[in-house]
């Protein structure tokens, strides 16, 4: 049986830039751990360059025992999706001034700070990209924000009772990793 290499005996030994946009780089690593090399090992590196590695937020909205899902068509899956509202951390924005903001961006709803629940960080994909998410819980949700229009892809906006929102993880109704983190968090938190 070959012994794995001590993860912190991993060299990079050239890095090369292979597409960016307004929120990311691409880059092909080159990267040697003992006898093991990978010579185009993909990494996504979000802009910003926080230490911490967090660039972005995701939320449950709460208002009445009932979690609002947003219906998402996704490109690269070519489906709908449930999820949650979600976006990236501006430059100078803490977590929760960027959850309040992605929250009425994407839904419309508005939630004071205090209102908020930290539901902790998790890495998206640590295989390929290097970036955080926080995550949170609105429990004091109400409407009187004006939801952006030019998010492609938004469908719906739907209010689920908790009890269906249980059912819809359990039976895989709900795929998107971010979202079902943040829901089996906050239902292990709240024990709803």
């Amino acid at each position: 049986m070959s012994q794995l290499p001590d993860e912190s005996a991993v060299t990079l030994k050239h890095r090369r830039s292979v597409f960016a946009n307004s929120r990311f780089t691409v880059y092909s690593d080159h990267i040697a751990a003992g006898d093991l090399e990978v010579e185009d090992f993909m990494v996504v590196v979000p802009h910003g360059g926080r230490g911490d590695l967090l660039s972005g937020v995701a939320v449950v909205p709460v208002r009445n025992g009932s979690i609002l899902l947003l219906r998402i068509h996704r490109h690269p899956v070519a489906q709908p999706v449930w999820e949650i509202p979600r976006g990236f951390i501006d430059q100078g924005e803490d977590p929760a001034q960027a959850v309040v903001r992605e929250l009425t961006e994407e839904s419309g709803l508005i939630c004071p700070s205090e209102g908020l629940i930290s539901l902790g960080t998790f890495f998206p994909d640590p295989g390929v990209i290097r970036a955080r998410v926080a995550l949170f819980a609105a429990i004091e949700c109400r409407d009187g924000g004006s939801p952006m229009d030019d998010e492609i892809g938004i469908h719906d906006r739907v209010w689920h009772p908790a009890g269906q929102v249980r059912r819809m993880l359990r039976d895989g109704a709900i795929q998107d990793g971010a979202t079902c983190v943040a829901l089996h968090r906050y239902f292990d938190r709240v024990g709803a």
